[in-house]
């Protein structure tokens, strides 16, 4: 009789043993945010203590369970906790929207109204102010010793402005995309919330087959890409929600 209770015990331990087991798979996701600068952000699982880096485009692949936390950290985000449910383990993707740091968007400033021109100055070569802002932080006033640029490299300030003027490029970058169409085909027709307008603007930017085609596809052609990835999009809202 206590050898039947003993294996009983063994068996129901083994089995489940195996079926925690069974539940722990590689996880693929994708971290969303408003840049192009999705690579190489940490993402960690703390249940395991394992990490791993983000590839081109934000998709990672990760080793979890159901109820695992993953930390994902960065130097441009704000870094969060994403604890994946059983609904995320049977994905295909898990999405993981990010924000900015404020640090970051504070130096994003984008002025169009003044130019060398309608100040009399003539025609120079036209710098964005993070463009201007990083050329003063890396030039050197005069004299023998660049005393601001060794100055600027060790406070790290030059770093963010060239982050700065890199985003600042995105957002004209995303604004071009854009104005492909009027803006009733992005509300209207794709259902887009007018307060998401511009994001889904940084949001087809990161896609490679739009980036490199936008100019030499047909409009037709060009609409149905962005209307797959408005369905894409919206499901990203529709989670966040």
């Amino acid at each position: 009789m206590n050898r039947t209770i003993t294996y009983i015990v063994v068996l129901f331990f083994v089995l489940f043993t195996n079926f925690t087991f069974a539940q722990s798979k590689v996880v693929l996701g994708k971290v969303v945010a408003k840049t192009r600068d999705l690579e190489g952000i940490y993402v960690k699982n703390v249940n395991t203590n394992k990490g791993v880096s983000t590839q081109k485009g934000g998709y990672f692949s990760i080793e979890a369970s159901p109820n695992d936390t993953l930390v994902i950290s960065a130097i441009h985000l704000i870094g969060r906790e994403k604890v994946l449910t059983y609904t995320d383990m049977n994905k295909s993707l898990v999405f993981v929207p990010m924000q900015f740091a404020d640090t970051v968007l504070d130096e994003l400033v984008i002025d169009r109204t003044i130019t060398s021109e309608s100040l009399g100055f003539g025609k120079v070569k036209r710098l964005t102010p993070a463009q201007r802002r990083l050329h003063t932080a890396t030039s050197s006033g005069g004299g023998i010793i660049p005393v601001d640029l060794i100055v600027n490299a060790i406070s790290g300030r030059t770093k963010m402005l060239e982050k700065a003027v890199a985003l600042e490029q995105e957002y004209i970058f995303a604004e071009k995309l854009l104005n492909k169409f009027p803006s009733d085909f992005y509300t209207q027709r794709l259902q887009i919330p007018e307060q998401y307008y511009m994001a889904f603007g940084y949001f087809i930017a990161q896609d490679p087959v739009i980036v490199t085609s936008y100019q030499t596809v047909a409009d037709t052609q060009l609409s149905l890409m962005y209307t797959e990835k408005a369905t894409e999009f919206l499901e990203i809202l529709r989670v966040l929600k």
